[in-house]
């Protein structure tokens, strides 16, 4: 046999050899995987997935929230009488434009004046005195009836509850006003931004900012909107006396602190030309951190009001509970003033909590979206 022909015959052995090393070496790691760690330690299958870690960083964080809401004009405000009369008199008529504490319209109130008891005089007999000197038919001595008293009246006067435009009167002149009863409306001129806010964002608000920027596409430019109101205080300024089945975009009559948010509102400066219904974008801002602050994601800590509790993982990988004291959030990351420094691992996931995965086992594989494993 020549070089040549060894030589071919060695070449595709050396090559089958090869072959058949890879075929078994994937037969194995396909059908039987690898049993031990890279430390040589057996592997055992636990079915759980490790905690996820994060490293608290420093950053800054910008408190900035905002809010898509409706320009909405201010519910018109009665004007009550708190006596009842007639209504003698009006300071204002129907379409005069008047400010809070104007005079409006006087109430007439008649009392009757106390009835004095008559006093009984002795009469004085003289000498010659006669019944009927006169010869009227009459008795000189007889009692006199008392004039009828005169009636005493009162007059009230009742000012303008609100700035705005008089309405139609509910009465006519010298017509009968009920205690309590309305006699005219003031239909303000002024207006107020309204959005809805969920209660988690509401955490956001803890350093009670008093005013926001408001954005009207198409309308003026942005401007400051002041008296910030939110929840109970935002709804009876807004929505206490809309008519009932009034719905404000956004939302339903009612909604109030439950549902999906609670109302917020601001009042438009007077000088600034806004209309019924206009949609605006409300941006509030509630501070930014001064300088890098140590930060750590919101899924992280349990409480985000001012005091929480993260869990720092040690060298040797154990989870342990370590309170904290907080400061702002922008809601996705918060700031940690004490208890924690740069550089620390802590749990990415608080225990127990949904994303954490915690004794879950396969329910969190079928709750997981697909394309996330």
């Amino acid at each position: 046999m020549s070089k040549t022909a060894v030589r071919r015959v060695l070449f595709k052995s050396f090559w089958a050899v090869i072959g058949l090393v890879i075929a078994v070496s994937l037969f194995k790691l396909a059908f039987t995987g690898s049993t031990q760690d890279a430390d040589g330690a057996p592997l055992t299958p636990t079915g759980e997935i490790p905690p996820e870690e994060v490293v608290a960083e420093k950053g800054t964080i910008s408190n900035s929230l905002t809010i898509d809401g409706t320009i909405v004009i201010d519910k018109p405000v009665s004007a009550t009488s708190s006596v009842s009369g007639v209504l003698a008199h009006r300071f204002a008529e129907t379409g005069a434009k008047v400010r809070k504490g104007d005079k409006l319209f006087q109430v007439r109130v008649e009392e009757e004046p106390a009835e004095e008891e008559p006093v009984e005089e002795e009469p004085v007999e003289q000498p010659g005195n006669v019944d009927d000197a006169t010869g009227d038919g009459d008795r000189d001595d007889a009692p006199v009836e008392p004039a009828a008293p005169k009636p005493v009246y009162h007059w009230y006067t009742v000012v303008a509850p609100a700035t705005g435009i008089v309405g139609n009167y509910a009465v006519d002149m010298m017509a009968d006003v009920a205690e309590d009863g309305v006699v005219v409306s003031i239909r303000p001129t002024t207006f107020h931004a309204v959005g809805a806010i969920s209660p988690l964002d509401r955490y956001r608000l803890a350093g009670n900012p008093d005013k926001v920027t408001v954005t009207i596409e198409g309308g003026p430019k942005p401007f400051t909107c002041t008296d910030l109101r939110v929840g109970d205080a935002a709804t009876e300024t807004i929505e206490s006396d809309r008519p009932e089945g009034e719905m404000m975009e956004g939302g339903s009559v009612g909604e109030g602190e439950s549902g999906a948010g609670a109302r917020i509102s601001c009042l438009v400066p007077q000088k600034v030309t806004v209309f019924d219904g206009l949609t605006m974008t409300m941006t509030i801002d509630a501070g930014t951190s001064d300088g890098d602050v140590v930060t750590i994601p919101v899924t992280a800590v349990t409480g985000l009001v001012r005091e929480g509790t993260v869990w720092v993982v040690g060298e040797d990988g154990t989870p342990t509970e370590q309170p904290v004291k907080l400061g702002l959030t922008d809601g996705k990351l918060v700031e940690v003033t004490s208890g924690l420094k740069a550089g620390d691992s802590v749990l990415r996931y608080v225990p127990g909590s949904k994303e954490s995965g915690g004794g879950r086992g396969d329910e969190m594989a079928e709750e997981m979206p697909m394309g996330e494993m």
